[in-house]
């Protein structure tokens, strides 16, 4: 790992968050999509096994794990943090 990386890897955090509805592959994309949009989010995919599994990962500095479950329920999902 590069040595910028290294001195920022602590900026950065993951949640995973379980969503309980079965989404098709259609809509998984486009909460992708929707959360990688979202300020402070690094990355965001869901699981590829586990498919109401999302991890996402963010910049505590500039977003927080409460902010990115409500993105997603707003998306009329029913979702919590695990």
């Amino acid at each position: 790992m590069p040595i910028q990386q290294l001195r920022n890897s602590h900026l950065k955090t993951s949640v995973i968050v379980h969503i309980e509805e079965l989404l098709d592959e259609y809509h998984r994309k486009s909460i992708e999509s929707i959360m990688k949009r979202m300020d402070g989010v690094t990355h965001a995919h869901f699981n590829e096994t586990q498919h109401h599994l999302m991890i996402v990962g963010y910049d505590p500095k500039r977003t927080d794990a409460g902010t990115i479950l409500l993105r997603i329920r707003r998306q009329h999902l029913h979702a919590q943090v695990i």
